[in-house]
């Protein structure tokens, strides 16, 4: 059932079996899990069933370092959260995320790779992804010739979802169910510990006009984004001045992204390059080609884990581009003059679209003609306490403490970028799909100015078996608190390169058979 908080008819008291805060990827594939169970579900959902202007002013942010442009732009206050907006891709962390290095600080994880790694079949049934390993030799999926590769460099792929708003995949199992409900409009507010502090007793909800309300459960799960998950944590601190499960003075520290930019540029995309570096599709996925660098050359030269992909790009003149934009007209009802002079330039630019439409129909390829070829890097970034959020004195229109944002990026990042640069440079250009043409910027003094975020919020919940070094432990529950968890990225311990949502999935699962196998 979905409810809504700001309806007068809506109850003030809720007691339920488990309330997950936040609506999004992670809460809904725990949901998946829970449907049958017969634990009675309760869902908070800050926004509406629409963004809003004065939703999203909720999420307003500090930030005296990195602009970190996702934290304003890449977070939505709505039901179904980041997933009503993502483009839905799927990419598993590496082995080498989960182990300690030498030269990372703060790396390794309490958990193995294969722990989670047994959830990612069921991540990509809940995508609607296929279920083709990501190990599988893409050079099969995609009907070329092996290139000639050395060990340092591999040819693999991400896979992205026919179905990203899972909103709409989900809502009617919610409305159908008689024992999940989602209240919409419900701001939760503080976190109310016991008299004891060893467990949660209640939660503060408020909806936009000021109305307050109670939540009552045996378990609570923090499952609100790594930005939020963290600011609810700190801001729950009239009962202990440091806030709640941060005794140790580890909530909001750690705070990780993924820095990605553009690092150069390859000669017009020929058809017989982007067969290797372009989309293609299997069945109805549709998969990314990406170069991976082997762990043993990162570990040699001591770097950040990292992948690269191409994105082709067409010009304004583009046979796709005039389509789009006449397509667009017609269907608006604007077509004029010179809408029609540009279908005269389309026609006379028809073997672009026969080639495009060869390509898809015959070999499932997308083909771009006459495209430019960036070049994007993509990697993890040092998991390190002064990365971290805080609260300012400055509140929002509800009463809670913005979030001041501190994130600065490590000089690590721009070596890892010089040497991966390298790396892929000479492999293209051997293997004959271009000589990649490097940006100056990366040897100039302000590279960091072209660094941008990825919208990926991790690590400010760290998972470690010792409340010395983590927030939260190998099961995602609050040192300390008996029946408080928390679920997605803000609990890496490492980011890895990869985008952070199969393995946030795959931990949500996980964690809510954990919660099934207590006692109800």
């Amino acid at each position: 059932m979905v409810a809504d908080f700001n309806e007068a008819s809506s109850p003030h008291t809720f007691s339920t079996d488990i309330c997950i805060v936040g609506s999004g990827a992670a809460a809904l594939a725990m949901l998946s899990r829970l449907y049958t169970t017969g634990r009675q579900v309760l869902v908070l959902e800050a926004g509406g069933e629409q963004i809003t202007a004065e939703n999203q002013q909720l999420y307003d942010v500090i930030t005296p370092h990195h602009p970190l442009e996702g934290a304003r732009t890449g977070r939505f206050r709505v039901f179904g959260g980041s997933t009503t907006r993502w483009g839905g891709q799927a990419l598993p962390l590496d082995q080498l995320d989960f182990k300690q290095r030498d030269w990372i600080p703060h790396s390794g994880w309490p958990i193995s790779y294969d722990t989670v790694a047994a959830y990612y079949p069921e991540v990509d049934q809940f995508l609607s992804v296929d279920s083709l390993g990501y190990d599988t030799d893409i050079y099969s999926l995609s009907g070329q010739p092996p290139l000639a590769l050395d060990k340092d460099i591999q040819l693999r792929f991400s896979k992205w979802s026919p179905s990203p708003n899972l909103r709409n995949q989900y809502r009617d199992r919610i409305n159908k169910s008689a024992t999940i409900q989602l209240v919409k409009n419900a701001n939760v507010m503080a976190l109310n510990l016991t008299p004891d502090g060893s467990s949660i007793q209640s939660l503060t909800i408020k909806n936009q006009i000021g109305r307050i309300g109670e939540v009552r459960a045996k378990q609570v799960v923090l499952a609100c984004g790594g930005i939020e998950n963290a600011r609810l944590l700190l801001a729950s601190n009239q009962q202990q001045s440091c806030g709640v499960g941060n005794t140790r003075d580890i909530v909001g520290r750690f705070l990780q992204d993924h820095p990605n930019a553009e690092i150069g540029t390859l000669p017009a995309g020929a058809l017989s390059q982007q067969p290797y570096l372009n989309y293609f599709y299997v069945k109805q996925t549709r998969l990314l080609p990406r170069l991976f660098v082997a762990e043993d050359f990162l570990a040699q030269k001591q770097l950040l884990n990292t992948n690269i992909y191409i994105q082709y790009q067409a010009g304004e003149d583009n046979a796709f581009a005039i389509a789009k934009t006449i397509y667009r007209k017609q269907v608006q009802g604007d077509l004029s003059l010179q809408d029609i002079k540009l279908g005269l330039r389309l026609m006379r630019k028809l073997p672009q679209l026969v080639a495009t439409a060869k390509q898809y129909y015959l070999h499932r390829r997308v083909y771009v003609p006459q495209a430019v070829a960036r070049v994007d890097m993509i990697m993890e970034t040092l998991p390190s306490p002064t990365n971290r959020i805080e609260l300012s004195n400055e509140l929002d229109r509800l009463g809670m403490p913005k979030a001041v944002i501190k994130w600065q990026i490590d000089p690590l990042v721009q070596r890892t970028m010089l040497e991966c640069t390298s790396l892929v440079k000479r492999h293209l250009e051997r293997v004959g799909l271009g000589a990649l043409q490097e940006n100056t910027w990366l040897r100039q003094e302000n590279w960091t100015e072209h660094i941008k975020d990825a919208k990926h919020h991790i690590g400010t919940t760290r998972m470690a078996s010792s409340p010395l070094e983590g927030v939260v432990n190998e099961d995602c529950r609050v040192h300390g608190i008996a029946n408080l968890y928390v679920a997605g990225s803000s609990v890496f311990p490492t980011s890895g390169h990869s985008n952070p949502t199969a393995t946030l999935l795959a931990l949500a699962l996980r964690l809510t058979d954990h919660l099934l196998a207590l006692p109800k």
